[in-house]
């Protein structure tokens, strides 16, 4: 919805340190529900006043830190201009789903701010969130070149699927987004409604629509079609973009007995609305965002919930800010422990045996690699353990269709052009580099599309040439 302000940008004064504080949700008021908790800002005053705060860098870091190299700076002067339109326009043309992903994204930018080496961060992820909020799509973000005729397939309506859909609907593609779950891919099924309105989600995803795509929901590759189907439909290229929804178990004794499970599939069954998957107490196994959340679900679902982390704050790969909810939720993250067997008896688990670690040397992630204090294992009483520790593309089908696989089970493609094997089979995000952040699916997004349009118009009928027929 529009607003109309009559806000100026008022007189610049001595830039604070301290950041105008965003609203949030009272934890008295939010921990046995799934309403929001981070509300953003609420006036066109308090994002002006933010944004005052801004050093204008001439090689802004922020914009280096972003793996899309989102225009931060320039946003930044029009809302201290009051040019709030135009800096909604930047957010809106930027990202295909705005309002959504600025709830999500892990702030690379934030981390790198300058403001924040001398006091706190600009809160850039907040203020792009209000101007998304506040201000409707402009004209331009419906418009689009000139049809080409050409049509492409992408697999999978994650923020990558996404992306590269309305990027090349933008350059007159005819495109088609097929998606084996919920609209919005992990975005969909693996964050949760506190953090992110599945409502706000679909009407985004929705709007797209508007601009030329088309959605085709509970179709699988691999069950219901392939890539020789899809070329045989009429299709000139493939992009997959099936993120990485297949669960990764630590291999421990105790793994199959009931009560065990994944975040990701916990998460999932969540979004589709089952609520009786747990008991009573609850250990989550992780520190990254899906812990985060599958500890705080477990909290709002009515369970006694806890994480153990085999490493210590510091080195919690999880976003900060989601670190600081959850803290304040008072749930608990034991830390320099990690579980070694699942206890159980009659087929269901009873408990877990858990291992006190230390950091030693740092390992190839660069931290400190934890290390097991011999004669120091104890028993967690539980009846549910929920492991968080990674995921990983589904792979099995891709590789029916010869499609190369990495030994990391990721698709093999060319670096520069993103082509797996296959000609005009293209591949980015998740199922390539491994599970990462929407904002570098959405990065990766950005780089493919050109070069998918591109082949499409200019290069197909050389591979042909070249390679022969493409099936």
């Amino acid at each position: 919805m529009s607003i109309t302000t009559e806000s100026k940008r008022p007189p610049r004064k001595k830039r604070s340190r301290t950041r105008i504080e965003p609203h949030h949700t009272p934890v008295s008021d939010r921990i046995d529900n799934f309403m929001e908790v981070n509300l953003g800002y609420l006036t066109t005053e308090e994002i002006v006043l933010e944004a005052e705060r801004c050093y204008e860098c001439r090689k802004p870091k922020c914009v280096e830190a972003c793996p899309a190299h989102f225009d931060v700076r320039n946003m930044l002067v029009h809302v201290r201009e009051g040019e709030f339109e135009k800096a909604a326009e930047m957010v809106d043309s930027f990202y295909c789903f705005p309002s959504s992903f600025n709830r999500i994204c892990p702030a690379f930018c934030q981390d790198s701010c300058i403001a924040g080496k001398k006091g706190d961060p600009i809160e850039i992820l907040n203020i792009k969130r209000f101007l998304a909020d506040n201000f409707d799509k402009p004209d331009s973000f419906y418009h689009t070149a000139p049809k080409t005729g050409k049509k492409i397939a992408i697999i999978g309506s994650g923020p990558a699927g996404l992306t590269a859909g309305y990027e090349l609907a933008k350059l007159g593609d005819e495109v088609t987004i097929f998606e084996k779950r919920m609209l919005g891919g992990m975005l969909a099924v693996g964050i949760p409604e506190y953090r992110l309105s599945n409502k706000l989600l679909h009407r985004e995803i929705r709007d797209l629509e508007n601009v030329g795509i088309t959605f085709v929901e509970r179709k699988a590759y691999g069950r219901d079609f392939n890539y020789k189907d899809l070329y045989e439909a009429g299709y000139d290229a493939v992009f997959i973009a099936h993120g990485a929804h297949k669960p990764k178990y630590m291999g421990i004794p105790g793994e199959e007995l009931e009560g065990s499970m994944h975040a990701i599939d916990f998460l999932r069954k969540v979004a589709y609305g089952q609520k009786n998957l747990i008991g009573n107490k609850v250990v989550v196994v992780g520190g990254g965002d899906v812990a985060i959340d599958a500890v705080r679900v477990a909290r709002r679902l009515g369970s006694d919930a806890q994480i153990v982390y085999r490493r210590t704050l510091e080195e919690m790969p999880a976003t900060k800010q989601e670190i600081k909810e959850t803290l304040e939720e008072e749930v608990p993250i034991n830390f320099l422990t990690n579980p070694v067997e699942i206890i159980g008896k009659d087929g269901k688990v009873t408990g877990v045996k858990l291992i006190k670690m230390e950091l030693g040397e740092p390992d190839e992630s660069g931290r400190r690699r934890p290390v097991p204090i011999e004669g120091s294992e104890y028993i967690e009483e539980c009846d549910t353990i929920i492991q968080a520790i990674s995921q990983e593309p589904e792979y099995e089908e891709l590789q029916k269709d010869n499609l190369e696989i990495s030994r990391w089970h990721t698709l093999e493609v060319d670096p520069e052009t993103y082509m797996t094997n296959i000609p005009g089979v293209f591949a980015a995000g998740d199922n390539v580099s491994g599970p990462k952040t929407a904002i570098e699916a959405i990065a990766a997004a950005k780089k493919v599309a050109p070069i998918i349009h591109d082949y499409v118009l200019n290069k197909g009928q050389e591979h042909i040439l070249e390679h022969g027929e493409l099936f």
